[in-house]
């Protein structure tokens, strides 16, 4: 730190001292004299060397942590930003999220946009004996209202579910909501305060960003890789904001399909804890995997409390039941069982006693491995047709063995607006890469979903696909 003693400072100047001495610090640190992560002096030691006040270096140093020059260690001290200040990126505050209005002239349509099952595989039978099970043994009684935090011979059954995914928790540790939307919107609710930053996957699902937007806060994209968030990236984005938490997918990623490698689940949490910041886990699609190898959440591994894990079961049962839970560390279950009071007072009572129901006398097992086997067929169709038709025309997807869709990259200099709207004169809806992404101008990706399509549609609809490609 050499250097930094040998600025001079002009004290017949009009700039501020503490303005001269920044840009000073600037100069050093964007010469490359100043190294990453190196820390600056101490602030009495500044100013005994300078011969000014300690507000001096103080304002001076808040000066670059705004500029994102520097960024502070509470406790340690002031270092050098690991970023030049061109690449950092700037927090999202607002992004227009546009969706597919459903209009009559889209009813026909094959629909790669939906992510739901068809009907059929709704396991309405059961339903309709648990539904009549509940109303015969409690009545009237089967109407109240349950618990806030929910039914609790639901909350010990599903402990038993989670437990089969390596999450063992307790009853009281876990919060029944009304879907995972309902969830992200009282995480948001009951932590985030106007102006919070928080990091979301770039891409990432736009139902989450938007409700974080909603609740007045700033987003930051980490990008993202093969097996998960650019871990550097992270690091270095964690050393020049103070996130209130990290939103991420551990398992086929909304849209990617990417899941987490165990060294970056595993590091993760190692920044989460370094950083003092809590990760939101959301689990929409672990259910739909296709290999032998049972999903393992991040929750799972979690024995520092950092994630809060919440499952929808609205895609593994049916969207209309509008249920799903929350695992929650114990510092943020107050703050969030107030949340979900003042949102709803609770989940549908007469709902949860009939989920109870249906898991105590079927189980998860059945209907899971019908789901499974019936997605990873949808899966194997989806795939060889998109060799067949997508690949020759210069498109390139991943495999991601789990999931109900398929994230394409386009061939270079087609964009995705576009194509997507070339697709829908044939008569095939696609979602663009850009509703996924909270920065403008992303627009060389499409996700294709295969769930809710017969072998047929999937078929014609790639091949349509392609014929848009072989145009543009």
């Amino acid at each position: 730190m050499d250097e930094i003693f040998q600025i001079q400072l002009d004290k017949t100047s009009e700039v501020p001292m503490y303005r001269q001495l920044a840009d000073a610090i600037g100069a050093l640190a964007a010469d490359g004299l100043l190294p990453a992560d190196s820390k600056l002096p101490p602030i009495r030691k500044m100013a005994s060397h300078f011969g000014v006040n300690t507000v001096t270096i103080v304002t001076a140093y808040k000066y670059l942590e705004q500029k994102q020059m520097v960024y502070s260690r509470v406790g340690s001290g002031t270092y050098i930003s690991p970023l030049p200040v061109e690449k950092v990126p700037e927090p999202v505050a607002r992004r227009n999220l546009q969706l597919f209005e459903k209009t009559p002239a889209l009813e026909h349509a094959i629909n790669f946009t939906l992510s739901s099952l068809p009907n059929e595989l709704f396991p309405v039978d059961a339903f309709k004996k648990a539904f009549d099970t509940v109303l015969e043994r409690e009545k009237g009684g089967a109407f109240r209202y349950t618990d806030s935090m929910g039914y609790l011979p639901l909350r010990e059954e599903l402990c038993r579910y989670l437990a089969s995914f390596g999450i063992h928790t307790a009853a009281e540790h876990l919060q029944i909501i009304s879907g995972a939307q309902q969830g992200i919107d009282i995480m948001s609710k009951a932590i985030l305060r106007y102006g919070d930053v928080v990091f979301v996957e770039s891409p990432t699902f736009y139902g989450a960003a938007g409700a974080f937007l909603s609740r007045g806060a700033k987003l930051i994209g980490i990008p993202m890789e093969a097996d998960g968030m650019e871990m550097e990236a992270l690091k270095n984005y964690l050393k020049l904001y103070h996130p209130r938490f990290i939103y991420m997918m551990a398992y086929f990623q909304t849209p990617t399909g990417v899941s987490y490698s165990m060294e970056k689940k595993r590091r993760l949490l190692e920044l989460a804890e370094k950083y003092d910041t809590y990760i939101i886990e959301e689990d929409d699609f672990y259910d739909f995997h296709y290999s032998r190898e049972i999903p393992l959440p991040l929750k799972a591994l979690d024995y520092k409390n950092r994630v809060i894990y919440i499952k929808s079961f609205s895609k593994i049962l049916m969207p209309g039941l509008r249920m799903g839970l929350m695992v929650l560390p114990k510092k943020v279950r107050h703050a969030v069982m107030e949340a979900k009071y003042t949102t709803d007072i609770s989940t549908s009572g007469f709902i949860q006693k009939s989920l109870e129901e249906y898991l105590r006398v079927n189980g998860w097992e059945a209907h899971g491995k019908q789901v499974r086997q019936y997605g990873s067929g949808k899966y194997r169709k989806a795939v060889s047709m998109a060799k067949k038709y997508l690949l020759p025309k210069g498109a390139s997807f991943a495999l991601p063995d789990g999931g109900v869709s398929l994230w394409v990259r386009l061939p270079d200099g087609v964009d995705a607006e576009v194509f997507c709207n070339r697709a829908l004169e044939k008569n095939v809806l696609v979602s663009p890469g850009s509703q996924f992404f909270i920065e403008e101008g992303t627009g060389s990706h499409v996700r294709l979903s295969f769930a809710g399509l017969t072998d047929d549609k999937i078929e014609v609809g790639m091949k349509r696909i392609g014929e848009v490609l072989g145009e543009l």
